[in-house]
């Protein structure tokens, strides 16, 4: 099976939290998107990798995603070695994606780095036909880094104003991860009761730069190009 988009992020609920949006508007278009899970999140404070792997299902059905597999390369440890990015070479070559997006490669949890790191490393070894790794060489058109705990300026933002309600509907398939004011579980950042609410800033903020209601930042590491400037800011009223 081959597909439109490729989501590859640290764990189950990375990928929600910072594209779900995104994704929404894809698959609503028709488009295929899979989500690639690097590790079960085993690590978490909350919950366990098997209530993780059902709430990622659940998740992946609210946003029309087509595939969801976990390379299980170990929470709290994932490393941007050899060969787990043969690894993830191999399956992106099986579903061969037109774009590629993933976590910024600064950030403040090292699991979420590393995978920014591991993607950007195989931009090119992708395409290498002597590269040791199952499947026929090729490259994606682009590969899209998407915002975590660092800002950047980003390349182009998403508006997700339509697709809101399906990101928070993902977003709280994750009930284990959540504030939940009868849980005795350990105290999180995703579990602070105000912490939706800021994960609604951040996205109103980039809205607000692309004059919607709700936006998706996204870096690429070159310019995006235009074939038609005119046609392509007659779909924008920007002033």
């Amino acid at each position: 099976m081959t597909v439109d988009a490729v989501a590859i992020a640290a764990h189950p609920d990375d990928v929600e939290l910072m594209i779900g949006g995104t994704i929404a508007k894809l698959t609503d278009r028709g488009k295929s998107v899979a989500i690639i899970d690097l590790t079960r999140g085993e690590l978490g404070s909350r919950g366990t990798p098997e209530t993780r792997a059902a709430e990622a299902a659940a998740a992946a059905e609210a946003l029309g995603v087509c595939e969801r597999i976990n390379l299980d390369l170990g929470d709290g440890r994932l490393e941007n070695t050899h060969e787990n990015r043969a690894l993830v070479i191999t399956h992106l070559r099986r579903l061969r994606p037109s774009i590629v997006m993933t976590q910024y490669w600064e950030d403040l949890h090292p699991d979420h780095a590393a995978t920014g790191d591991l993607v950007k490393d195989i931009m090119y070894p992708i395409g290498f036909e002597k590269f040791p790794a199952d499947g026929q060489p090729y490259r994606p058109n682009e590969f899209l880094f998407a915002m975590a705990h660092f800002d950047f300026d980003p390349s182009f933002i998403v508006d997700v104003t339509g697709y809101w309600d399906r990101k928070q509907q993902a977003i709280h398939c994750y009930k284990s991860q959540l504030h939940d004011p009868d849980s005795t579980g350990p105290a999180t950042n995703i579990a602070r009761p105000d912490f939706i609410q800021r994960i609604e800033a951040r996205a109103r903020h980039f809205g607000t730069m692309i004059l919607t209601d709700y936006g998706e930042p996204f870096l690429v590491r070159r310019p995006v190009p235009v074939d038609d400037p005119v046609d392509h800011y007659a779909a924008f009223h920007r002033f």
